[in-house]
């Protein structure tokens, strides 16, 4: 349906539903593993991707629309889920599915053209999430598809677009069975909090107004990375302790203490930090890199204020931070999983928790749908709450790209920290 509408501050071009192609999914029900009532009333996750487009917008409309549409359809074929609905299962007591059915089963596709200047809101500088969210479409909830899945399908859809296809080309075939992750234990005891509490993991929305919230993106150079890690293992040499050391753990040590120094608390508080980790690979039995749903684990942490803003916090930062993935690695991404809604509820009731958002392992910057790789791509979700949006580096490889949210008297306060520590290494 096409439409000359105005949507916050937008004018739209072309709005319709996106089914897959009629006949091509049957009326399909997956129940929800334990894995997905953790995630079921969380929201949903906001990327955006910002790309160069030289033409007009008559020319996208006539030349790149259509194949945008029909390619979205072939790929919705294979990943339905993302067109299915949550629903309670008929004739049963909290019990949920994923249920699609054709004819209800679709996402919505809006086109619509923004007179805001492009470099402004694509760029690493501060910027006002005013002017963001107008780009932020109605999303799929979290409690569909983890990062990973939800990653699968915009590299399947652009692949597919930039190729043309009539067929999809999908990047990691789907993997739809919970048989593997059939736990009655678990998933009595999630659904039971659920029901009691109404969700086990929510998003909050910040008590920062919209208008306060900047956001900017810092970069950790290879070199930079290079750099503490050496000193990270150096140091560690001395105190004979192997870990995990990583590209993401060092981005997150050297990010957690520059944020902890940026705050000012008192020395014997306590700062926390968690992330959530994959657990495809490290379920026994391990699930297909498909495996489309969710399937995190996650790994909560915690230090005095004393040790992340001492001399050594950066080591001693990656050293919690790499042992706890060692332990995942080491069939543990489960340990102490009946434990989880209860960590959740008194992670919730502390002031300034670190979560991490996205994951240089995406490999976003690789995601083209025929006009060219993204100038940018913001995770506009970190703004409900402390996180910090991980991609790759863009053209710097062996970096990663720190992305954050916050009032700007606190970024500047964090930007001090940061630069200011990079310029000693």
């Amino acid at each position: 349906m096409a439409s000359s509408s105005s949507r916050h501050g937008l004018k739209v071009l072309n709005q319709c539903s996106i089914s897959p192609p009629k006949g091509s999914v049957p009326e399909t029900s997956i129940p929800l593993s334990f894995f997905d009532l953790l995630w079921l009333q969380a929201g949903a996750v906001e990327r955006l991707f910002f790309y160069k487009f030289s033409h007009s917008t008559s020319h996208f409309i006539d030349h790149f629309l259509p194949t945008m549409k029909a390619s979205l359809s072939l790929t919705l074929q294979h990943l339905f889920l993302l067109a299915s609905r949550v629903r309670s299962i008929p004739d049963s007591e909290h019990k949920f599915d994923y249920h699609f059915t054709e004819g209800e089963g679709s996402v919505p596709f809006i086109l619509a053209e923004s007179e805001a200047d492009f470099d402004t809101l694509s760029g690493d500088q501060d910027r006002e999430f005013k002017h963001l969210q107008p780009l932020i479409p109605s999303l799929v909830p979290l409690s569909v598809c983890d990062g990973t899945s939800s990653i699968n399908f915009i590299k399947s859809w652009a692949a597919t677009c930039s190729s043309a296809a009539t067929t999809s080309i999908v990047a990691a075939p789907p993997f739809y069975d919970r048989t593997e992750l059939h736990d009655s234990k678990l998933h009595s005891l999630f659904l039971r909090t659920l029901v009691e509490d109404g969700a086990l993991i929510v998003i909050e929305n910040s008590s920062t107004t919209v208008d306060e919230v900047i956001f900017s993106t810092f970069s950790l150079k290879a070199e930079h990375v290079d750099k503490l890690k050496k000193f990270v293992l150096d140091k560690n040499e001395e105190y004979h302790q192997p870990f995990h050391c990583s590209t993401f753990v060092i981005a997150c040590a050297y990010v957690w203490t520059c944020l902890i120094k940026s705050t000012g608390w008192p020395h014997d508080k306590t700062a926390y930090m968690c992330f959530p980790a994959d657990a495809r690979g490290r379920l026994r039995p391990a699930l297909p890199p498909g495996y489309f749903g969710n399937c995190l684990g996650g790994c909560m942490l915690q230090m005095k204020v004393a040790e992340l803003v001492n001399y050594d916090g950066v080591r001693k930062a990656a050293e919690v931070i790499g042992s706890s993935i060692y332990k995942l690695n080491s069939g543990g991404v489960l340990r102490e999983a009946e434990n989880w809604p209860e960590i959740i509820k008194e992670l919730a009731l502390e002031e300034k928790v670190l979560s991490v958002a996205g994951s240089p392992k995406f490999r976003v910057y690789d995601t083209d749908f025929g006009w060219g790789k993204p100038v940018k791509v913001e995770i506009t979700s970190i703004r409900n709450s402390l996180s910090m949006a991980m991609t790759e580096s863009r053209g710097n490889t062996g970096g990663v790209e720190i992305g954050f949210a916050m009032p700007k008297v606190e970024m500047d306060q964090f930007r001090a920290h940061f630069i200011g520590g990079l310029e000693l290494l």
